[in-house]
């Protein structure tokens, strides 16, 4: 299957915030584009700003994580992956199923949009574009781990290069845009946010589902404090 079919879009960088701002500001989940407007606060605010939205599907969803970072911790599971795939016969990308990227084929992608802050935690890119890799026939959960492991396999062998998204900038693409997330190299508190035009997922509507009272790491197991 072929992955990384468009060309990434970078709009215009915020400024960068102050450590005091980003860990001030409220984390979201699934928020609908008017609730993130009226509480993720002005550093949210301003991410939106910078987006270039394009307002072409039914809803938008927006996502906002922050992290006390410390050397080594990983915000996100790390792996290459794309965003947004189907899953199950709903083909809900939310649902705890399989994935079925195969759906992806027949199915109009979800706009997605990213910006992270500082300079410790950037998500990472592969440079190279058309990029075609195995994927399961049937959707299986194993789909990201067989992804991961040759996109590891030819990076390592000099045959695929990555980047690093650049801080504070707003970072375009579609569901065929193979990415991870990476650990951190320094101490830092870090704002992510993204934001998904999408006809397929909804906002939640709960305030109480929304605003996020927890934000999750990952670290190796011989992790020491």
């Amino acid at each position: 299957m072929k992955f990384n079919r468009s060309d990434l879009k970078f709009g215009n960088p915020i400024e960068q915030p102050s450590q005091e701002l980003v860990k001030n500001t409220l984390g979201l989940h699934n928020a609908s584009l008017e609730d993130a407007l009226k509480y993720g606060g002005d550093l949210t605010r301003a991410a939106i700003g910078s987006m270039d939205l394009q307002m072409t599907k039914k809803n938008i969803i927006v996502d906002t994580k922050i992290h006390m970072l410390i050397p080594g911790m990983c915000p996100a599971i790390p792996g290459w992956h794309t965003d947004g795939v189907p899953r199950g016969s709903s083909l809900d990308p939310t649902a705890k199923l399989a994935p079925n990227i195969q759906a992806q084929e027949e199915m109009d992608s979800p706009i997605f949009h990213l910006l992270v802050t500082g300079e410790a935690c950037l998500t990472q890119f592969l440079e190279q574009r058309n990029v075609e890799l195995e994927v399961p026939e049937v959707p299986d959960s194993k789909l990201y781990k067989m992804v991961s492991k040759q996109v590891n396999d030819r990076v390592n062998s000099g045959e695929l290069s990555y980047f690093e998204a650049p801080s504070c900038t707003p970072v375009m693409w579609d569901w065929w845009e193979i990415h991870t997330g990476v650990a951190a190299k320094a101490h830092e508190w870090r704002f992510l946010i993204r934001v998904t035009e999408s006809d397929i997922q909804e906002p939640k509507t709960d305030l109480r589902e929304i605003i996020r009272t927890q934000q999750q790491g990952y670290m190796p197991m011989e992790f020491g404090w």
